[in-house]
């Protein structure tokens, strides 16, 4: 090259159209050698670009850039280029979901959906190596929230398709059945064998129940029907069940409160059963009356020196005679 080409960046024809920088007497490489006047050049604002500034044109009759090279004069420009960041899509979308499942498991069966295709998301995003911290969490939130709104989600379908029960009931609308009564078989009182309130000498009524401190009532006892059993199957269908070898007897009570804190009336008639000859006591039997009937055991609590009345139903032999009644301690006679 001439000697009275300005120095600057030119190919070089004998380093095959390389650029080179010409001091004006030799050529030189780059990027070692850099002249003193070039590093005083302040660098380009904004984006670093791949080629500096345009240097004064070739001198003429220099041979022509190879086709794709850098135009003629373009240097390296110094500083790194930066490189475009990679996509983080899949992590965020992972993390997003993850907190969304982790709030949203309570609710059935939607929480179970968005905390699945967040742990989808997740592990897309950790295969095609996106950020990992993102990715492990969201992926982590999603799973626990996938594992909490699959209990939720279990609870509740058990609970609406849950088969509820079938039954044929053909007594369904009707009053419920009364209880079966203990009257269907007697039992032997602990009475004395001999003397007073035994079978040969029992008890005069009134009868007075309570402690050895004090009285709680006294119930004055006669025997209304001593065979009742039509009457009482006529009250009301659900009397009319299998009382074979047995009959109704009806009995009324009135019973006298003595406790001043107050007594059930319907005690009278289960401390009173009504007694055979053959020493055999049998409880009162639960009976459905009509209305315009009233039994001891619905007249409720009753005070100190109040009276009230109601018959009382006991299911005794069909041969017995000679009825008593007994408190399982004691005879008494009607």
């Amino acid at each position: 090259m001439s000697e009275t080409t300005p120095p600057g960046w030119y190919p070089a024809p004998h380093a095959g159209n390389e650029l080179r920088y010409w001091d004006g007497a030799a050529w030189h490489a780059a990027p070692p050698f850099l002249p003193a006047d070039a590093a005083a050049v302040p660098p380009a604002q904004g984006p670093v670009r791949a080629y500096g500034p345009v240097p004064p044109h070739a001198p003429y009759g220099a041979p022509p850039a190879p086709y794709g090279a850098p135009p003629a004069g373009y240097a390296p420009y110094g500083g790194p280029v930066l490189a475009p960041s990679a996509p983080q899509g899949w992590a965020v979308a992972a993390l997003v979901l993850g907190i969304a499942a982790f709030l949203s498991a309570w609710i059935p069966f939607l929480g179970l959906l968005i905390a699945l295709t967040g742990a989808v998301i997740g592990v897309i995003a950790l295969v095609r190596r996106q950020r990992k911290a993102l990715a492990v969490t969201g992926t982590v939130l999603s799973g626990l929230g996938l594992a909490w709104a699959l209990i939720v989600s279990i609870s509740i379908g058990s609970l609406i398709w849950a088969p509820s029960p079938s039954y044929s009931d053909p007594d369904a609308g009707a009053a419920p059945a009364p209880e079966a009564s203990p009257s269907d078989r007697g039992f032997e009182p602990y009475a004395p064998e001999t003397g007073p309130g035994s079978l040969e000498d029992p008890l005069p009524l009134p009868y007075m129940a309570g402690p050895s401190s004090r009285d709680e009532y006294r119930a004055d006892v006669r025997l209304v029907d001593e065979d009742a059993t039509d009457e009482i199957l006529g009250w009301n269908a659900y009397n009319e069940r299998d009382i074979t070898g047995m009959r109704y007897v009806l009995v009324e009570m009135t019973v006298t409160g003595l406790d001043p804190e107050g007594i059930e009336a319907s005690y009278a008639s289960y401390d009173l059963s009504v007694a055979t000859p053959d020493g055999m006591s049998y409880p009162s039997a639960y009976v459905v009356p009509p209305d315009d009937t009233t039994l001891l055991v619905d007249q409720g609590t009753i005070a100190e020196g109040e009276t009230v009345e109601g018959l009382v139903a006991y299911l005794v032999p069909e041969d017995a005679t000679d009825l008593l009644l007994s408190d399982y301690a004691n005879f008494y006679a009607f």
